[in-house]
């Protein structure tokens, strides 16, 4: 089997693996005794710039460390060859290396990485979500953004309500606030996502499935907004430090928690099928509030909020914003995590007949590949996913 091993590596390299090919790779991959076979194969293409368009030792160091949230366990200034319980992180270098041949493996951002671009997605693929969202102003009228011109959209008292290019609207407001107080709701349909730029400057990335609502113009003592789902946010300081609040909302409309800021930068996951809610600072600070009970976050910290609020440090930071880049990040995620995320991108249903299998994966792959592209990372385990028009079926 060690022989047969080479032989599909190599041709792994070459792009000539078939799907029975691949499922063979990765068994042999796991062998006992095979690991001899795959590390020396793994110095050979290391040391061969023609695998990976690397001429130099710098441009080696600089891919390795792209590499390193993956491969935990590598020294610094070393290739990367494996030392952990699984050969999870020795196919991930071997398929960055490959730059691009797969792309559940393929680093954010290749250094100098040879690559392919993307192929077009068949008319009868199930395909990623993209930038759609329907707003609803003061009045109730509601707009389609992803249908509607660029330009302004409407005159909201003061403020003009313009759309962008690129997924993006931007709220400007000129004189004083008007007297009545109008709110406006961008909601992301499954399969959506959208930015949108407060009266304030705070900039908003909102994921699939949520929702966030807010003043066309701050005014008083505070600036309040609500939200469901998942947000990024990018809070804009003003100089008379106007607090910037953010009520976080289950899907019934139940206030589950709030987030108190003067200027910052974090993430609120709080689906409601996702258990715990969770609140990530990466810049400046915050107030997470549940009842009567309240505590800090510094940047790096997260508050998960059930009963209670319990801070944590994630490993992985990048994991947790990865969407707003464009890419799904996964660090030793399961199963259910990793498809309810595809559940909201690609609107599908998924589906567990016998049970959701145990299995863990690390790993990034960008949003814009489609699901049978997205399912592959399921081959790793020889987990069998059956596509039904939009009903994954999950079968270990």
């Amino acid at each position: 089997m060690h022989a047969d091993l080479k032989n599909l590596l190599e041709k792994y390299l070459a792009g000539e693996l078939s799907a029975e090919e691949f499922r063979r790779l990765w068994s042999a991959s796991r062998e006992p005794g095979s690991r001899q076979t795959w590390e020396s194969f793994m110095k050979e293409i290391w040391n061969d710039p023609r695998y990976h368009q690397l001429e130099d030792n710098g441009a080696k160091d600089a891919v390795l460390e792209k590499l390193r949230p993956v491969l935990k366990d590598v020294p610094r200034k070393r290739a990367p060859f494996i030392n952990r319980r699984t050969w999870w992180a020795a196919a991930a270098s071997l398929l960055l290396l490959a730059g691009g041949a797969s792309y559940f493996l393929q680093s954010k951002k290749p250094v100098q990485l040879a690559s392919t671009p993307p192929p077009p997605i068949k008319k009868n693929e199930v395909q990623p979500g993209g930038d759609k969202a329907i707003l609803t102003l003061a009045d109730g009228t509601t707009i389609t953004l992803d249908s509607a011109s660029n330009g302004m959209l409407s005159q909201q008292g003061n403020t003009k309500v313009v759309k962008l290019a690129n997924g993006k609207l931007e709220y400007n407001t000129s004189g004083a606030p008007a007297s009545e107080v109008m709110f406006n709701t961008m909601r992301t349909p499954r399969g959506g996502q959208y930015r949108i730029t407060l009266p304030d400057g705070t900039q908003v990335w909102l994921n699939a499935a949520s929702s966030i609502t807010y003043p066309t113009a701050f005014s008083g003592e505070e600036r309040m907004v609500k939200v469901t789902g998942e947000a990024y946010f990018e809070v804009a300081p003003l100089e008379h430090k106007t607090p910037f609040k953010v009520k976080i909302m289950s899907g019934a409309g139940e206030e589950k928690a709030q987030v108190t800021v003067l200027g910052t930068h974090f993430n609120i996951n709080a689906y409601d099928n996702e258990g715990d809610i969770k609140t990530t600072l990466l810049e400046g600070s915050v107030k997470i509030s549940q009842g009567a009970f309240s505590i800090n976050l510094k940047p790096r910290q997260q508050a998960k909020i059930a009963q209670k609020i319990e801070v944590v440090e994630p490993d992985d930071l990048e994991e947790i914003t990865a969407w707003k880049e464009g890419y799904f990040k996964f660090n030793e995620a399961d199963i259910g995590s990793i498809l309810r995320q595809a559940e909201r991108w690609y609107d599908i249903t998924v589906a567990y007949p016998n049970g959701v299998p145990k299995d863990l994966f690390s790993g990034s792959l960008p949003r814009h590949v489609s699901l049978t592209k997205f399912l592959e990372i399921l081959v790793y385990s020889d987990i069998n996913a059956k596509i039904k028009e939009r009903t994954v079926i999950i079968n270990p």
